[in-house]
């Protein structure tokens, strides 16, 4: 009796090996893709934590118009334990062709406004920047429709005032220089960044009322 297997013809080895590597690659496509939305599902769950902790600690204790200055000054507290990163500042109903009504920390996209520590003029929070990670999430949050009135060189990088706990320093006041009409009503919406695996991400905070 002859034992000896045929060999296999090399038409067939090469549809076995095309299998293998076939079934290597989709087991390997379902680890990345199992693996991305892992970080995915974990990053939106880190932003909704990090969204809700600034809400909770951050607080607006006044805010008013000060007509004789033409500035709106904003009084806040931080009641929690970590930083909170105050970003851009918008009070839509002054909206006009040159973002009138978007503030940034030292102007680095239109407008500017400065934070001051407790009741000083000369003693501020730092200022830190960031790599922005989402341009076009920026734009759409904000309401910007043409971009191109950014400077060219700051469209990748935004600021923000790191505001410490109350009981390292206090309260924190915020000056917007803006001029507003007489017996108007104007929404101020504060906004903070959350910077998440190497993503910089757009939370607002709050939107309070102004009645001049």
């Amino acid at each position: 009796m002859n034992n000896l297997r045929k060999p296999i013809s090399p038409v067939l080895s090469a549809v076995i090996l095309a299998a293998t590597i076939i079934a290597v690659g989709v087991i390997v496509l379902m680890w990345i893709s199992g693996h991305s939305s892992m970080v995915i599902r974990q990053s939106q769950i880190d932003l909704i934590r990090s969204e809700k902790a600034a809400k909770e600690n951050l607080v607006i204790v006044h805010a008013i118009y000060d007509a004789d200055g033409n500035k709106v000054i904003i009084y806040l507290i931080n009641m929690g334990h970590d930083r909170v990163f105050l970003g851009p500042i918008r009070i839509p109903e002054i909206r006009s062709a040159n973002y009138e009504d978007i503030f940034t920390p030292g102007g680095i996209w239109f407008n500017p406004y400065t934070v001051y520590v407790n009741d000083t003029d000369n003693v501020f929070p730092e200022m830190v920047e960031f790599k922005v990670g989402g341009f076009p999430e920026y734009l759409e949050n904000l309401d910007i429709r043409d971009y191109t009135q950014i400077p060219e060189d700051k469209r990748e990088v935004m600021r923000a005032y790191s505001l410490k706990p109350y009981n390292t320093v206090g309260y924190y006041r915020v000056e917007i220089p803006v001029t507003l009409s007489t017996g108007v009503t104007y929404s101020v919406e504060i906004w903070s960044l959350v910077p998440i695996q190497n993503k910089l991400y757009l939370c607002k905070l709050y939107a309070t009322q102004i009645t001049t």
